[in-house]
């Protein structure tokens, strides 16, 4: 999976946001999410599977438990899925 528009994803007022910046659906894609969502959404910017993104991010954070990380990446994957951001590759 990718994402389908490149993203700038930047802080503001304390809020991490990745902004289309060659959409051309017409939409708007603005994405709010966190520290590891961000990380995420810069993986995704080249062709990654669900696996090699837990991987990633085990190697960056500290996590208590795989379940709920695993729980965790499949929702923010179905929200990008359902914004129709994603393609797969």
């Amino acid at each position: 999976m990718k994402l389908k528009y490149e993203y700038v994803i930047n802080t503001v007022a304390d809020q991490i946001v990745a902004v289309p910046i060659n959409c051309q659906s017409g939409k708007q894609n603005i994405i709010k999410t966190n520290e590891t969502g961000a990380f995420i959404l810069e993986l995704l910017k080249n062709s990654i599977e669900k696996q090699q993104i837990i991987e990633k991010i085990c190697s960056e954070y500290k996590i208590a438990s795989l379940d709920k990380l695993n729980l965790w990446v499949d929702s923010f994957i179905e929200k990008l899925q359902s914004a129709d951001v994603l393609c797969d590759e």
